[in-house]
């Protein structure tokens, strides 16, 4: 483990999986701004040799008060081990009131994360809040579509039948909900968020901001393209388990069971026509 300008009093950790992405790392580093002290765990999972973060180059691009840790895992796992080794770290720390999440290559707004502290911090109800969303090219950055999911909890549960409505590199959740529900967990390939969030949807309070806090590259050899067939499986496995017996699950169910025979330029097509970006 590496340590750069330990913190002092952090309320945020950022967790952020790192895997031959040293670019798209730097990228998303850079991004991140804090008025306060914040923390960012970053979770190399068994990196190429030309690949692995280089602690003086991540010194030098650091924005004031941001405060970064590395931790080294010798043979790649994937990414959902990545995170809950991540996890284990911050809860055995257990320093930390909230953990956010973002990924290699995608960006964030200046004032991000204090907004969603805030938010937190003034809704004690509220155990979880992600942001609309923009994707963009991962070679021209020009928005490609924008999602802006239901913002009020009960919306937020009703959909998540038909897709994750908290998306993954926005959120911001509370230490203490991972205490109580555990890790994220290993039987839903490529779509261990989805899984964790709506079991976080059935038990916790819900919320998204509505305003654009987080850009999402787009990458088509990223885990949504690569593993598309083993991501829908696991989308209608999610559904079944955790959706409640309704309209909204029927619906979620078919519209799944579709994707699986939509080609994956078709489904990129209908997502820059449903949420077209400004």
């Amino acid at each position: 483990m590496t340590s750069i300008n330990d913190s002092a009093n952090s309320n945020t950790i950022v967790l952020v999986p790192h895997y031959n992405n040293l670019q798209g790392l730097m990228n998303s580093l850079r991004s991140i701004k804090h008025s306060n002290s914040i923390d960012v765990l970053v979770v190399d999972d068994g990196s190429d040799n030309n690949q692995l973060p280089n602690i003086p180059e991540i010194n030098n691009i650091l924005n004031k008060n941001v405060n970064v840790k590395i931790i080294e895992i010798s043979t790649n796992g994937g990414i959902t081990n990545a995170l809950n080794v991540g996890l284990d770290y911050i809860l055995k720390k257990k320093t930390h009131r909230f953990v956010a999440r973002l990924d290699c290559g995608d960006v964030c707004v200046a004032n991000r994360f204090s907004i969603q502290e805030n938010f937190l911090l003034n809704n004690n109800s509220i155990d979880i809040v992600g942001s609309w969303v923009k994707w963009v090219d991962n070679k021209s950055k020009k928005d490609i579509f924008c999602y802006k999911p239901p913002t009020n909890h009960k919306k937020i549960r009703r959909m998540m039948a038909v897709r994750c409505n908290i998306i993954h590199p926005s959120v911001m959740y509370r230490l203490s909900v991972v205490e109580a529900l555990g890790k994220y967990p290993l039987n839903f390939e490529a779509a261990e968020d989805y899984a964790y969030f709506f079991n976080m949807a059935n038990k916790s309070q819900t919320a998204n901001i509505a305003k654009f806090l987080t850009k999402v590259e787009y990458n088509p050899k990223g885990i949504s393209y690569d593993k598309r067939k083993e991501q829908n499986k696991s989308k209608l496995k999610i559904v079944l388990k955790y959706g409640k017996f309704n309209f909204h699950t029927a619906y979620g169910i078919a519209y799944n069971i579709g994707l699986m025979a939509v080609p994956s330029k078709i489904v990129l097509k209908m997502k820059k026509q449903l949420f077209k970006a400004p």
